[in-house]
């Protein structure tokens, strides 16, 4: 006896999202508020969230999250405070955090931002848009789509949880399958930067070392390192730095510990057969790290690995269609941009399809997406150019490090932050880089990090590479919308130049060479048994 075909069903919508993580979610609920009237369709593939990487929000994302979102209330109760960024440097002097120079705030945070556990603000905010009037299939797979491209509405087959399969038409078709990029991948689209040849590897760990517990900070309440920074240094994000690459140990609200390598691939080769045996090594080979997880253990099948990171997209809208989040692009998880661009890309897209959707004409709308693909292609573009291209080469040096971070914040927060904060919601919708005269910042930027290449490299052939990174630790209060932005940026301006007269030193004295100055992570013959598993 033949069984039945699956029952078929035909929908139709204003707004069809693809994907129904953070980014997904994000838009059908502004949409919703934006004209509660709209019908909205989320369709997530699966019927879980797999866990992913322990993500930093900054303070865009921040923003984004807490006054566009309104979601104060869940992330103070169900996810962890983040208290800035903080650095970590070694080299063959160095055996423990203690004598390690360190790169941090050292007052309590004062701008918000949270250390998250994707999977559960994922699955919070697609059940708010559900309590908010979208309608959610999960699971459901999209698995054909044809955009109207403006000439009628984009239509897809859907198959639904019990096998039916549905045909769905919509106005506006939205992209949020994070780096599957449905829309731009079949067109192709997605542009791997070859330049920045980055990967990663990450997993959750049980009983990492608690920094301002007895095991790191002593049992002395008086001890001059604990007493040191005001803000706990736990709860900050956390890197550990080299030559070619860091490693980030981001806390988690149930106590565990989300550890990740991200590495230059021309710079630095992990090895090990597995990707879990690779990391392991690595941190092994790290005398900060190799501190930080004694005695710690992996979450069994928890390991991810992405082979390359960074790509292009080549357009991010068009006529009855558009992307948003890492459908549109992603450069490097370093300063945690991620949940900025899709923040940023989800408040602005909303706006171009609310506008269309109330009527706006043809004509006008397509002048407007043409605009908008134009200048969201020059933020990507001259946002990698300037601060991520080879990056890697400064990281693990403590003067050259410390040097573009104090300088890159301080302009993210003058570009940015202060602006958002300050003066207008709108400004979420203007990432860097995005208006018409961007070249009055972006050549400055991109020259101070590439002179600070410079001196990372000329550093690295003269064996001083890292002749700091021992029992050093600025002196700076931390991150404000207000006058410690100008402190930042001033005391970044002053290493950058005591950095150049370094440098220029070098060529009149050749400096004696350290013992180890590539500061680089040395892999331990064999993995360690119960980390290795």
């Amino acid at each position: 006896m033949e069984s039945p075909l699956p029952s078929s069903e035909t929908s139709s919508y204003d707004v069809v999202i693809v994907g129904g993580a953070v980014a997904g979610a994000s838009t059908a609920i502004v949409l919703k508020r934006g004209n509660p009237k709209l019908r909205i369709l989320v369709v997530e593939k699966t019927d879980r969230f797999d866990w992913k990487v322990g993500e930093s929000t900054v303070e865009v994302s921040a923003y984004f999250l807490t006054r566009v979102l309104k979601q104060w209330t869940y992330l103070t109760r169900e996810q962890l405070p983040k208290q800035a960024f903080r650095y970590w440097f070694f080299n063959d002097d160095v055996h423990n955090l203690r004598e390690a120079s360190e790169t941090g705030p050292t007052q309590l945070a004062r701008t918000p931002s949270f250390q998250l556990d994707r999977a559960k603000l994922d699955t919070h905010l697609l059940e708010v848009a559900g309590d908010e009037g979208t309608e959610v299939w999960r699971p459901a797979r999209v698995t054909g789509w044809t955009l109207g491209e403006g000439s009628g509405p984009n239509t897809l087959t859907v198959e639904k949880a019990d096998g039916a399969i549905a045909t769905v038409s919509c106005r506006w078709l939205v992209d949020a399958t994070g780096r599957q990029a449905m829309l731009a991948r079949k067109r192709g689209g997605v542009t791997p930067i070859d330049s920045h040849p980055t990967a990663a590897i990450w997993v959750r760990y049980r009983n990492v070392k608690d920094m301002d517990g007895v095991a790191c900070a002593g049992p002395d309440p008086g001890d001059p390192w604990q007493r040191s920074v005001l803000a706990p240094r736990r709860l900050a994000t956390n890197h550990f730095c080299g030559w070619g690459y860091w490693i980030w140990f981001i806390p988690l609200h149930d106590g565990e510990m989300s550890v990740g390598l991200v590495w230059d691939k021309r710079l630095v080769t992990p090895e090990g057969g597995t990707p879990l045996e690779k990391l392991t090594r690595f941190l092994d080979g790290n005398p900060l790290t190799r501190e930080m997880i004694e005695g710690a253990t992996p979450i069994e099948g928890d390991c991810r690995y992405y082979a390359q990171l960074p790509y292009f997209v080549d357009r991010f809208v068009g006529p009855g269609w558009t992307c948003v989040g890492d459908a549109g692009g992603f450069l490097d998880p370093f300063y945690s941009p991620g949940l900025d661009q899709m923040s940023m890309s989800v408040w602005a897209r909303t706006r171009l399809i609310l506008e269309d959707l109330a009527g706006a004409g043809p004509e006008a709308m397509a002048a407007k997406y043409d605009d908008h693909n134009r200048r969201w292609h020059q933020f990507f573009h001259y946002f990698y150019e300037s601060i991520y291209q080879d990056k890697y080469y400064v990281m693990g040096d403590y003067d050259t490090m410390t040097t573009a971070f104090l300088l890159d914040t301080a302009l993210y927060y003058f570009a940015m932050v202060m602006p958002l904060y300050r003066w207008s919601h709108d400004r979420l919708g203007v990432p860097p880089f995005f208006q018409d005269g961007a070249k009055i910042g972006y050549y400055p930027i991109r020259f101070y990090n590439r002179r600070l290449t410079t001196i990372a490299k000329r550093k690295m052939a003269l064996g001083i590479y890292g002749n700091h990174n021992k029992g050093l630790r600025p002196k700076f209060v931390g991150f404000s919308i207000r006058s410690a932005i100008w402190v930042m940026f001033f005391h970044g301006f002053l290493r950058w130049g005591k950095a150049e007269l370094a440098n220029a030193w070098t060529y009149v004295v050749r400096p004696r060479p350290i013992a180890k100055p590539a500061a680089a992570a040395e892999p331990v013959p064999e993995p360690r048994g119960a980390a290795a598993r």
